[in-house]
């Protein structure tokens, strides 16, 4: 890994830490890490700039590295425009280029109004950086999510597992990408739930006669 993402990655995580940020504030989810989502994101805007031509590849991983630093443990609402303060000031002490660092802040606090992919004229990075956001924790990680989620809640049975899976991870909505490699992505993880979840409505009869007995 190039050295400067490393120190940029250590600096978050010591952020996060410092600021109670790192896990989620929801007592049902306390195995999801807000800094290591921020690595995943990372690696899935690589995968999808790889081969695209006039990709500020820099900005693009340094605002997926810096996107969630601003989250804390509650009133993450706003937590892009935190983030891209954080970033302001560290790009500052750091004296980073101002066009560059602008540039990355920019995308980091529009990361989350994820209706800017489409708009004309949004650029190849903002679209990446949105689109590697929301692959994350998607089809095979949906389900785990799922399983753990009600695994914390104390389900009662494999049944609530799996109508929350069928609500959640295997709900119907429209693939949200805009670049090819992106949608190919997403139908990939959502046919990953969809065989999943039909294996596992065989397996526990759901319909059979004596299902509800």
């Amino acid at each position: 890994m190039n050295e400067t993402y490393k120190m940029y990655l250590t600096y978050v995580k010591e952020y996060l830490t410092e600021h109670r940020g790192i896990e989620s504030p929801n007592p049902l989810h306390p195995f999801r890490s807000r800094f290591q989502h921020s690595i995943r994101v990372l690696h899935w805007c690589e995968r999808l700039a790889k081969g695209l031509a006039d990709v500020d590849r820099e900005a693009l991983y340094t605002a997926a590295i810096f996107h969630d630093i601003g989250y804390e443990h509650r009133n993450n609402e706003h937590h892009a425009a935190r983030s891209a303060l954080a970033f302001r000031e560290y790009a500052h002490n750091q004296q980073m280029d101002r066009e560059f660092a602008e540039k990355v802040e920019q995308l980091i606090a529009c990361h989350t109004d994820k209706n800017r992919m489409r708009e004309p004229g949004a650029s190849l990075e903002m679209v990446l950086l949105m689109e590697a956001d929301l692959l994350d924790e998607e089809g095979a990680m949906g389900i785990v999510w799922d399983c753990m989620t009600m695994g914390n809640a104390h389900a009662s049975s494999y049944a609530k597992a799996y109508y929350h899976i069928l609500e959640s991870s295997n709900k119907e909505e429209p693939n949200p990408m805009v670049t090819t490699r992106a949608r190919e992505f997403w139908e990939e993880k959502k046919a990953i739930v969809a065989r999943f979840t039909r294996l596992l409505e065989d397996d526990l009869m759901i319909g059979s006669e004596y299902f509800e007995i």
